[in-house]
């Protein structure tokens, strides 16, 4: 134990934890940083705090487990994490990373507990699942109330609509947004809001990593609740487009335009939310059902380890570590990260590339002085949201994929992957994801 001699101490961050199967979570709540380790590693983490040295540590580890851990190799994962205080370089590290972290989102820890529980009452999401069965039952009633991509090529007030609509998207991103913070508020655990990209979409998130550290059912709501939300807000809309079209309670002509656009958005958004292969909703709901919590990330680096072995590149993410359950299901899900990928880009050149093609179009038109259906100002309406947006969202990816080949190069030379060998399991210490929810795309 050259790293750390058998009569030091180690003083360990407070933290708190939560078991999960043969794996437990631990979290320094004040620097938002949790991490999954070997349910064996709490004992020596436990031992160090209550102030024993390290042989006196790895003396009751070996009474117990009737083995011998490799605490240097634990103990330096736990320091590269900021667990140990000894390390100022790390801890500094993570408190500049929560800092920068912070210029860009909204901490939103005002909403007390107590109120979020009685805004996620029984009562309550029982109303919001009755209102989505009646959404559902108007719209099989009606099929032609189902937008279709062409909702939002106006035909008239082209720029006003467009300009409504996006408001209106707005809206309903932040009440998505707000439902899971008022989720993760009920569970007691901090939560942010803030931008970021799904693939080339850019989105609002939500941060609530520390949603990791509530019960299962918590963390389905916590998941769930923004799509719930943004169902029952599209159930709503198209029963009145519903009751406008077959009752005594007409639309003007703009109302109706209004909210077939604004439906178009709202099932875009739900669908997108349920694509399992990036860091949506549906996938945090699966990543708890499997008790995978860095599935995601796990998958990456199988496929890239693919990708290596095929170029013959030595440098490859070692895991080993990884449970065999875990790894089978990691190569099941690596089939629904390509196929997936494939899928959001083949639905982008089929409803979106037309979509986007219909506004060029008729700029085109515009500016060659032929018949157009866009006035000037729909003009710069389309240019200025499709930067915005669509422009906004395609550079964060390509900053992102650079970012995380830079990252990647490093990890290979620094051989970042913590392994914590010896220690009865075969699990490392993964840090555990931010849960982030997408919103607008």
């Amino acid at each position: 134990m050259a790293g750390y001699p058998p009569d030091s101490l180690v003083m360990v961050r407070p933290f708190t934890h939560r078991r999960d199967g043969e794996t437990v979570t631990i979290a320094d709540t004040e620097r938002q940083v949790f991490l999954a380790i070997p349910a064996e590693g709490l004992d020596i983490l436990q031992s160090l705090t209550d102030g024993n040295t390290v042989a006196e540590t790895v003396r009751r580890y070996e009474e117990r487990y009737d083995e011998t851990p490799d605490i240097d190799d634990f103990l330096d994962a736990m320091r590269a994490e900021g667990f140990i205080v000894d390390a100022p370089r790390s801890g500094d590290a993570a408190e500049e990373h929560h800092h920068q972290h912070a210029r860009y989102t909204w901490d939103m820890d005002r909403l007390r507990p107590e109120v979020a529980r009685k805004l996620l009452s029984a009562p309550v999401l029982i109303v919001l699942g009755l209102v989505c069965v009646v959404g559902f039952v108007v719209q099989f009633a009606d099929p032609k109330t189902i937008p279709t991509p062409t909702a939002l090529l106006f035909p008239v007030h082209f720029a006003a609509l467009t300009w409504a609509t996006l408001f209106c998207a707005l809206i309903g991103v932040a009440l998505h947004e707000l439902a899971h913070v008022v989720a993760a508020r009920a569970a007691g655990v901090p939560a942010r809001i803030g931008i970021g990209n799904q693939l080339y979409v850019l989105v609002a998130q939500t941060d609530m990593t520390g949603i990791w550290m509530a019960s299962k059912r918590h963390r389905y709501l916590a998941f769930m609740i923004g799509s719930l939300v943004d169902l029952a807000s599209y159930s709503i809309l198209i029963t009145v487009l519903w009751a406008g079209r077959h009752t005594s309670f007409h639309l003007p002509r703009d109302a109706d335009l209004l909210i077939s656009a604004i439906l178009l958005t709202y099932g875009t958004r739900v669908v997108w939310q349920w694509f399992v292969f990036l860091r949506t909703d549906g996938y945090y709901v699966v990543a708890t059902a499997l008790n995978c919590k860095s599935l995601l990330t796990d998958t990456e680096d199988y496929l890239y380890n693919k990708m290596a072995a095929l170029r013959r590149v030595p440098q490859r993410v070692d895991q080993s570590d990884i449970p065999a359950r875990e790894m089978r299901i990691v190569r099941v899900f690596a089939w629904v990260w390509v196929i997936g990928r494939f899928f959001a880009i083949g639905t982008f050149a089929v409803a979106g590339l037309p979509l986007l093609w219909g506004y060029l179009y008729q700029v085109i038109l515009l500016v060659t002085g032929q018949h157009s259906a866009f006035g000037s100002f729909d003009a710069v309406t389309v240019v200025l949201v499709g930067f915005a947006i669509d422009g906004g969202g395609l550079v964060m990816w390509l900053r992102s994929m650079y970012r995380r080949g830079r990252e990647r190069r490093r990890a290979r030379r620094a051989v970042a992957h913590l392994v914590v060998a010896d220690l009865g399991m075969a699990r490392a210490a993964v840090s555990v994801a931010g849960a982030r929810e997408p919103g607008l795309s």
